[in-house]
């Protein structure tokens, strides 16, 4: 087919924001009243709706999505606190069944502590959510959603997606290049996976072009961000239980637990990481059809 085929890319645009910001305002009332994963749902809509007004500026005009993606960058820090809350006690909780740890002393530390400052976060994001600043953020994503300003709209949807598909791998190519083992670095290669993963499904919903690449560099980009999020999952989990044992020691109590715990979920993290060259050879092999 030739690139100049219809649909123009206005039309794919306009569908993918009008979806994305339609998910960011179905996911928030479970978020706010608390339902199983309803804080990780309305996260992963935030994030998403973020990433697709990145990746599709140009041809959403550029000072219109910076603004959404400003205002809700704020929001989505404030759900991020509340989740990795959240992800922590679950995280310990775990370990403690894997290993078979019934002490109630660590117990209270790493998982009851941990669900009492979830509990704290939530009430203050209901709080926050009935603030002006994310009302402000609401009407800017309905006004772009429901008339986004779009430059070059006309351009045929198949040129204008495998421009920005490649620009999305590459920048998860680029993102790669300069990981040097330190978590900051391997965070943005997660980060860009992640946007990869996203685009590739807003996509995919939106139009049948590219059906198939994009169901294949979406699926690289989530086992990417998968795999990097469980590794930094239990990097901040190990952090966190060799602080708990230091306070643990100086009240006098038992710390050989928390030794185990913290070499299980660092072992667990290095092993994580051993998929990653796999992962990102899986990107190279499902972009190559958009050179």
């Amino acid at each position: 087919m030739s690139d100049d085929a219809r649909p123009p890319i206005g039309d794919v645009v306009r569908e993918i924001v009008r979806a994305s910001a339609a998910s960011v305002v179905d996911t928030r009332g479970a978020a706010l009243a608390d339902e199983t994963d309803g804080v990780h749902r309305h996260r992963t809509a935030v994030r998403r709706v973020r990433s697709v007004l990145a990746a599709f500026a140009p041809p959403l005009d550029l000072a219109a999505a910076r603004r959404v993606r400003v205002v809700f960058a704020e929001w989505g820090g404030q759900l991020g606190v509340v989740r990795d809350a959240e992800v922590r006690a679950d995280a310990a909780a775990q370990a403690l069944e894997k290993q078979q740890i019934a002490d109630d002393g660590i117990r209270r530390r790493l998982v009851d502590d941990e669900l009492l400052q979830y509990q704290r976060l939530h009430a203050r994001l209901v709080e926050l959510a009935e603030g002006e600043r994310l009302a402000e953020a609401d009407a800017l994503l309905r006004d772009l959603a429901a008339d986004p300003v779009l430059e070059g709209a006309e351009e045929s949807a198949r040129r204008a997606l495998r421009r920005i598909l490649r620009r999305e791998v590459r920048r998860v190519r680029r993102a790669a290049k300069r990981q040097d083992g330190s978590v900051e670095r391997l965070h943005e290669v997660r980060k860009a996976g992640r946007r990869l993963r996203y685009v590739g499904e807003a996509i995919g919903a939106a139009t049948p072009l590219f059906a198939d690449i994009v169901a294949d560099l979406a699926a690289a980009g989530e086992a990417v961000h998968d795999l990097l999020g469980d590794h930094r999952d239990l990097v901040i989990f190990a952090e966190r239980v060799e602080r708990e044992r230091a306070r643990a020691a100086r009240a006098g109590e038992p710390v050989a637990a928390y030794d185990a715990l913290a070499a299980e979920a660092r072992a667990t993290a290095d092993r994580r990481l051993e998929g990653l060259d796999d992962a990102l050879a899986r990107i190279r092999t499902a972009g190559r059809p958009l050179r």
